[in-house]
């Protein structure tokens, strides 16, 4: 078989073929063969590049620093025009735009917008601030991801979990700082996705983020509670209005509480509009495109139902709680509060979802902005995080086959929040809902986005005004149908069955989400899924086998799972001392098998030359076998510098030759070994190791 390398990773590599000998020939090379090699891999894959850079120092002459040298490099790959596609994804999809896809961005662009009108007023309310906040939010989102969105379904704009993070963050303190933790998020979000480290979501594991969403899921309906029946008391968290709808039960709004519940099953009823009629209706019929718009539509027609019905309507007997004024027009063009001191209006029962109407004491104090966030920085690390997560799953379910780029993701999300916070805006990414409205729509770029913003600058400046009369209780049920679908115990079920040990992130997510807050549960979920990730890299798997020649001689052979990094080094020099002391009884020669090791680092090699050194000093010999030729460099250096004998060899044959002379008293020197023509066959050692396993092969895994 013969095969060729396309790409490497790796920085630099001794994988060359100067390396491939005979099969007569021995592969056991000493640290001088080694560095030999090392040396005439670099040169024989480097020499092109090495003349061409001197044949431009020679041309561009002495005086040029490091520094030019580093920049002209820098702008060569970055204005490069793969990457300006890469960054700019509108230069790599309006290459092959036709009327037909603009047709289809247009009608999704303007069904996702009759879509964002009634969410962003009803999650700019859960987030405990002015209903126009909401509609601040989406417009800016939409425009600037069709520079930069990679995804042609995405919609960015606010959203329920960002929205119930934010008043997490803000309840009791001034809208303005909102406003600058936008700002300060989108910095953060920035800067991630320039230092390509759009990874870090990854860190968060499907336990942790289904014990997330279904808390957040839980405290926004109960959120919504008081608005669902028109109550008005204090409360900031799940048990508190459990409590407090069971004190203020007989205070209930008979037509508050009657008109959720015929808004929540509208809603509920208009979502399998399709399903419903699915039986009398041919599929992709005009009819059947009809009740899609309709389902699709569904908060709009109810926001708007509720609010001409009640405008017209006079009869005080069918009062509801209403939004009452908004402030119209757009937001005005200003600089983010980054040293404001504002005025903080606390009311008496601190109620942080209280009515406009109550009659409640008001102090007014003055803070600078910037002590909340010396006071508590969490959210320059928790919104970030909920942002990227949110986004990239919503990218992830749309994209199909092609691979989302996380950090570009981050970079179009860092824009919005950064230029968004400047009218003011509050913290946004990418909407799971809005985004399979999008695509179901048939979008075919992210250019449906500039209609979708058009809108709701024209709503803010033309429609504001008949938003008085919208019911607080319409706008809750609509918050209510769509995160309800993200509540999920079934994943317990499926974890209690398939690896139990997952229950552990989800049950203290859900736990410390649901006691203590939202933001401490994701933070706390992130921490565990990490302290996971290091615990098994700290504690590889490790196989003790029992092999023997085809000379009859005896060794122990330990099988290694993975790469020797720091965080293993200690577990595998102890296991391979156990090895050593327990079952090769300080006499049989103990045999790594190093196959599997792909990586090593200056820790390992110290271990490794810390092993060789006790059992050189009790002597007892160590074999380090098929090591690779990278992993014996770093090896090899270590213990040259330390003066350690140590042993490798590649094949059976080479094993087999030092294990037999050493038994045979034959001589062997510190790296190197004078092979004699014996030779061991695999089968044998097979057959042996397979024999019986119950007694010669032991699996351990110590604490």
């Amino acid at each position: 078989m013969k095969t060729e390398l396309l790409h490497s990773n790796s920085c630099k590599s001794l994988l060359n073929m100067n390396l491939v000998r005979e099969p007569s020939t021995s592969s056991l090379f000493t640290a001088e063969e080694l560095r030999h090699m090392e040396a005439s891999s670099r040169k024989s894959s480097d020499g092109s590049t090495t003349e061409i850079v001197q044949a431009s120092s020679s041309t561009s002459g002495s005086s040029n620093s490091v520094a030019s040298t580093w920049l002209q490099q820098w702008c060569k790959s970055t204005f490069r025009k793969k990457t300006l596609r890469k960054r700019l994804p509108i230069l790599d999809w309006s290459r092959d735009y036709s009327w037909q896809k603009f047709a289809a961005d247009c009608i999704a662009g303007l069904t996702v917008g009759l879509t964002i009108l009634p969410q962003g007023l009803a999650y700019a309310s859960l987030a405990g601030l002015p209903p126009q906040y909401g509609l601040y939010s989406g417009f800016i989102g939409s425009f600037i991801y069709v520079l930069f969105g990679a995804t042609k379904a995405v919609t960015i704009g606010p959203t329920a979990i960002l929205s119930i993070i934010t008043l997490a963050y803000t309840a009791g303190k001034p809208k303005e700082y909102a406003v600058l933790l936008c700002f300060l998020s989108g910095v953060v979000t920035f800067l991630t996705g320039v230092f390509q480290l759009g990874f870090i979501v990854n860190f968060i594991s499907q336990p942790v983020l289904s014990g997330f969403t279904t808390v957040a899921a839980i405290t926004i309906c109960s959120t919504q509670v008081k608005s669902l029946l028109g109550l008005h008391f204090p409360a900031d968290g799940v048990v508190s209005v459990v409590q407090g709808v069971y004190n203020h039960v007989d205070e209930i709004s008979e037509n508050d509480a009657i008109l959720s519940i015929i808004c929540i099953l509208t809603l509920l009823t208009l979502r399998r509009l399709q399903d419903i009629f699915s039986c009398c209706v041919k599929k992709d019929s005009w009819i059947d495109k009809l009740l899609w718009f309709i389902s699709t539509s569904r908060s709009c027609i109810v926001i708007g139902a509720c609010t001409v019905f009640f405008s017209l309507t006079h009869d005080e007997s069918l009062r509801v709680s209403v939004m009452g004024e908004i402030t119209p027009g757009l937001p005005s063009f200003q600089i983010p509060p980054f040293l404001q001191v504002v005025n903080m209006t606390l009311e008496s029962d601190n109620d942080v979802f209280a009515d406009s109407m109550d009659n409640t004491t008001v102090l007014h104090h003055q803070h600078h902005l910037w002590e909340y966030l010396k006071t508590d920085s969490s959210p320059l690390l928790v919104i970030p995080l909920l942002a990227l997560m949110e986004h990239v799953t919503a990218a992830k379910a749309l994209a199909g086959t092609k691979p989302v780029d996380a950090s570009q993701e981050m970079i179009s999300i860092g824009l919005t929040n950064m230029v968004g916070s400047f009218f003011s805006s509050i913290p946004v990414t990418g909407s799971f809902s809005r985004s399979m409205v999008n695509a179901a729509s048939g979008a075919e770029s992210p250019l449906g986005g500039l209609l979708t913003g058009s809108m709701i600058i024209l709503s803010l400046q033309y429609l504001v005004p008949y938003l008085y009369f919208v019911p607080n209780s319409s706008l809750a049920a609509v918050i209510v149908c769509a995160v309800i679908s993200n509540i999920d115990f079934k994943i317990a079920y499926q974890l209690w069955f398939s690896k139990k040990m997952d229950l552990i992130p989800w049950a203290v997510t859900f736990c410390v989400s649901l006691l203590i807050g939202l933001e401490y549960g994701i933070l706390s979920g992130f921490l565990i899924s990490v302290v996971f990730l290091l615990y098994y890299a700290a504690r590889p798997r490790v196989r003790i086998n029992s092999a023997e020649t085809s000379h009859g001689c005896k060794f122990i052979l330990v099988e290694l799972d993975r790469s020797l990094v720091f965080p293993c080094v200690e577990y595998t020099r102890y296991v391979i001392m156990k090895s050593g002391n327990v079952w090769a009884k300080n006499d049989l020669p103990v045999v790594v098998d190093c196959q599997f090791i792909q990586f090593a680092d200056f820790t390992a090699a110290k271990g490794v030359c810390d092993l060789f050194s006790v059992f050189n000093s009790k002597g007892q010999m160590l074999i380090l076998w098929k090591a690779k030729p990278s992993i014996i460099r770093i090896l090899s250096q270590v213990m040259d510098s330390e003066k350690t004998p140590y042993q490798f060899c590649t094949t059976e044959a080479e094993l087999e030759t030092l294990i037999d002379a050493k038994l045979h008293t034959s001589a062997t020197k510190a790296g190197h070994v004078d092979l004699s023509p014996f030779r061991m066959t695999l089968p044998p050692i097979i057959e042996s190791i397979n024999k019986d396993k119950s007694d010669n092969v032991v699996t351990i895994d110590l604490p």
